[in-house]
């Protein structure tokens, strides 16, 4: 079995490249970084460093990769493949499909019966449905059907924390992750890959996918905001800041709540999940720095992301939202100056006042009563009346 991984970064290598390999894949990375892909190429092999209690290490190889620009060796590795994944980020799919679409259509034409996956593994809510959009636009109605008929495009959630941390490496594409990972996969619109080693196939991705974006993303990204503004540099900093716990566990409860309303999730399995995860974010040698997973606001505040999205189901089932009222506050104090999105949102509250920032970027009712609470909190954060 061939697979095709899109992102040649921490998460590619550290995560779903590591799981395909283990799972006797011959892997192959496709990457915009020249100086990545020849590294891979040039080693043919990498560590990926375990950090929990112990440290360990295990040996991913022998892999390949090919640059994204490279169109004859690009289109060879997706015509031989039987899976295609990606963790390039969110903000990228629409881009990339574009050239998965011209790589697809060259495969059809010498492969036209043999049936693949392609798998978004982004922290976004139904991130492959997304990329089969861009694939889809423009697209002739008999290369939909072939689409339809060979190619399963499953949604799926991803958890592994892989920071940029300072561990000792060997070589430049070693990779330091968390010792924790889960992987579920939809497996109504699975084609061929039904075997993955470590992944969780479910026949309704939704409440696994919504708790993981709810309760990891969004409050690790209430973690990075709110150890900002207190001039912590790692999330295991932020986490031990009593503060900053009691609002982290204010958003789970609201978020689990939500989630149990919505989709019958057992609460004490929420709260096991929710400890689990609180451990996971004290761990010490993971050494993540706040800014990495606070970066890129504009997307994080989204009207479908991590932080309004939690909001919205509260709102529909009647959950109090505080915790979550403040969490977006939080990111919209968020002002470092290094992130260009953070930059953004800071000019649109200067110039148009933090309720039209509000409502721009989260897609929410202006004269709202949720936008009215961010506000309230943003300006109790930033110290203004």
């Amino acid at each position: 079995m061939k697979a095709v991984h899109f992102g040649a970064g921490n998460i590619g290598r550290g995560f779903i490249g590591y799981l395909l390999s283990k799972s006797g894949y011959d892997l192959t990375f496709v990457d915009i970084s020249a100086e990545l892909v020849g590294n891979l190429n040039r080693l043919g092999t990498y560590k990926v460093v375990s950090l929990g209690g112990e440290k360990k290490e295990e040996t991913v190889g022998e892999i390949r990769a090919v640059g994204l620009n490279e169109e004859a060796g690009l289109n060879k590795a997706v015509e031989d493949a039987d899976l295609i994944t990606l963790s390039i980020g969110a903000n990228h799919l629409k881009d990339t499909g574009k050239v998965l679409r011209d790589a697809l259509q060259e495969r059809r034409s010498r492969n036209p019966e043999r049936p693949l996956d392609v798998i978004a593994c982004e922290n976004a809510l139904f991130a492959t449905d997304l990329l089969r959009e861009s694939v889809e636009e423009g697209a002739t109605e008999d290369f939909r059907n072939y689409l339809r008929k060979e190619v399963g495009f499953p949604n799926c959630a991803v958890d592994r924390i892989v920071p940029n941390t300072s561990v000792q490496k060997e070589s430049p594409i070693d990779v330091a992750v968390e010792d924790f990972y889960e992987w579920d996969v939809e497996s109504a619109k699975v084609k061929v890959n039904s075997r993955i080693q470590g992944v969780n196939y479910v026949e309704n991705l939704a409440p696994y996918l919504k708790r993981k974006i709810f309760l990891l993303n969004g409050a690790h990204a209430l973690i990075s905001y709110a150890g900002y503004r207190k001039q912590y540099q790692f999330v295991h900093e932020a986490i031990r800041d009593p503060e900053i716990l009691t609002a982290v566990r204010e958003f789970h409860s609201e978020a689990a709540r939500a989630l149990h309303l919505e989709y019958g999730m057992g609460e004490s399995d929420l709260k096991q999940y929710s400890e689990k995860l609180i451990a996971r974010f004290q761990n010490p040698y993971l050494k993540d720095e706040l800014t990495r997973v606070g970066r890129d606001p504009v997307r994080k505040l989204s009207n479908n992301d991590r932080l309004v999205s939690p909001l919205l189901m509260c709102e529909k089932h009647g959950v109090e939202c505080g915790g979550i009222l403040y969490a977006i506050a939080s990111g919209f104090a968020y002002d470092f100056a290094d992130d260009p999105k953070a930059v953004e949102i800071q000019k649109s509250i200067r110039e148009n006042g933090i309720e039209n920032a509000v409502q721009r970027f989260t897609g929410l009712e202006k004269s709202g009563k949720l936008v009215l609470g961010i506000a309230e909190r943003y300006r109790q954060i930033i110290g203004k009346e």
